[in-house]
């Protein structure tokens, strides 16, 4: 029994210095030279407890995993997290934007998976892959009746394998050879030009490319005919911090403090500075956010808020003030861990605060919230996310649309697939001759009786209490199906009230200082 004690505290001290890096087990060895050694005694018991009396069986290595998972847990931050192979896998595909596939992004309509579009320069686009093709079969399988996750599957695979891919465009079948390659995912989602020269892009993450894309973007409006710009960065779940850096970079005077950056204790801190001179300094800019934008994208916005760069716009943000580092383990998973938190120009941590229990909770009560300044005086609150200059756009659902969701329930994905089928089989009745078509109340009946013969029951007086809902999503499928993801892009930008309120205070302002003397008092948001 001692020599099995033995063995279990050495393999904490290996385990300690693979998995907790060299910070651990320093910490160890300093406890361990103390004579206490309590902890490590503690874990030893208790995983030969398991081991030895559990009713089920485990492994030594499947009893040393969830230890580890439960350590990590035990920290009580939501951002720490242990990632299995498969999850650190899709963070760092999420981070670099690649992945190794064939490039076409599709979608399900009556049973078929169907193409939406093909990525540029992609293995797919060279092969004549085309939007509107219905994937038939991949590498002799048929693939009528395959879920979304199924059909990725079958796209993606290692660079250099190949893709045997049969398509129906019309009543042909088309066979396709190709070979996977390296598809870069762009975290420029959306740009174009609206009415009065206001330029529109949707960040959607930062990847390792987001700063040269949103240049090469922002230089392109500018080119046809954008005098300001909204930066919409609503549900941008962050990503590298030095993207977020590099981007606020672009906005900012030369030696302006963009983030301070704190590690444990803060005996270690870097502070980032505006490295260049602006590269677009008389372009009036807003930032549009809310509880979706998170981390580096947080970042930008807080930044050129305190600097008094940018109108920010929205509801508060979520509230994401640390960094974190992802360690390669042993195994092919990681460990992503929060290692530092920063705080903005004007010194305010937007991290959510926490009640004892560790419970998350967003307080956007004055009394509650610190206060600061930016660079011209404007107060500004902290804790709790990055709270707009000007409030815009519903927080939650109206009472209308929230009935429907939930009569909806746990038909929303048949409702989904409902609506595809439905959208598809319109179009060719004639729904949408041209790019300027309304959803009429007669298509809305149409629609309703179509999901009750599917078994979705929603009442009649919640779904027609919702039709401004149903005509907007509805609206933008045959949007989609009919013309396009860029025009049906372009639906979407224009029925959105917060964008459209931005570009009207946009196309009043002629220089960036202009925009923010323009905010209504009335509107504000609350300080």
């Amino acid at each position: 029994m001692r020599r099995n004690r033995l063995i279990i505290t050495l393999l904490v001290l290996a385990v300690s210095a693979i998995a907790g890096g060299w910070l651990v087990q320093r910490a160890l060895r300093r406890s361990m030279g103390r004579g206490d050694v309590h902890g490590a005694r503690l874990l030893a018991a208790v995983m030969e407890r398991v081991r030895d009396s559990y009713v089920d069986s485990l492994s030594v290595d499947e009893l040393w995993r969830r230890a580890a998972i439960g350590l990590v847990d035990e920290l009580g931050d939501p951002n720490s997290t242990y990632l299995p192979p498969d999850r650190l896998k899709r963070l760092t595909e999420a981070t670099s934007g690649l992945y190794s596939g064939v490039g076409i992004q599709a979608d399900r309509r009556e049973g078929y998976v169907v193409v939406l579009a093909v990525r540029p320069n992609s293995p797919a686009e060279h092969a004549g892959v085309q939007a509107g093709d219905r994937l038939a079969e991949a590498d002799g399988q048929a693939m009528k009746g395959w879920t979304m996750e199924e059909a990725r599957n079958a796209m993606r695979g290692a660079p250099g394998t190949r893709l045997h891919l049969v398509v129906e465009r019309g009543t042909a079948r088309i066979p396709f050879d190709m070979e996977r390659g390296s598809i870069h995912v762009s975290s420029v989602s959306r740009q174009m030009v609206l009415d009065g020269g206001v330029g529109y892009v949707l960040l959607s993450t930062f990847s390792d490319s987001a700063r040269q894309e949103l240049t090469r973007t922002v230089d392109s409006l500018v080119a046809n005919g954008a005098r300001s710009l909204i930066l919409d960065l609503r549900n941008n779940p962050g990503g590298l911090l030095n993207q977020g850096v590099a981007i606020a970079d672009l906005f900012l005077d030369q030696g302006q403090e963009i983030v301070d950056v704190r590690t444990r204790g803060q005996k270690r801190e870097i502070v980032y500075v505006d490295s260049v001179a602006q590269k677009w300094p008389k372009l009036p800019l807003a930032v549009v956010v809310n509880a979706g934008t998170a981390s580096a994208a947080e970042i930008v916005a807080g930044a050129l808020q305190d600097h008094d760069r940018a109108l920010v716009l929205g509801r508060t943000s979520y509230g994401k003030g640390s960094a974190q580092n992802v360690f390669e383990l042993e195994g092919g998973g990681g460990l992503k861990l929060t290692t530092a938190r920063w705080y903005t120009p004007s010194g305010r941590s937007i991290s959510r605060l926490a009640r004892a229990d560790s419970a998350p909770r967003v307080i956007n009560d004055r009394a509650e919230r610190p206060v600061f300044k930016t660079d011209a005086g404007r107060k500004v609150l902290g804790g709790g996310g990055i709270a707009p200059d000007l409030s815009a756009g519903d927080s939650v659902p109206s009472l209308a649309d929230r009935s429907f969701l939930i009569a909806l329930g746990a038909k929303a994905a048949v409702f989904r697939d409902v609506m595809k089928n439905f959208a598809a089989s319109e179009l060719r009745r004639g729904a949408a001759r041209d790019t300027l078509f309304v959803v009429s109340p007669a298509l809305r009946d149409a629609f309703y009786a179509s999901i009750a013969r599917q078994g979705i029951d929603v009442p009649r007086s919640v779904y027609d209490d919702a039709a401004s809902l149903v005509d907007r999503q509805l609206g933008n499928e045959i949007a989609r199906q009919a013309f396009g993801l860029e025009y049906s892009g372009r639906r979407i930008v224009r029925n959105d009230k917060v964008v459209q309120r931005a570009a009207e205070l946009l196309r009043r302002a002629t220089n960036p200082r202009q925009l923010l003397e323009k905010i209504p008092v009335a509107d504000s948001a609350p300080r």
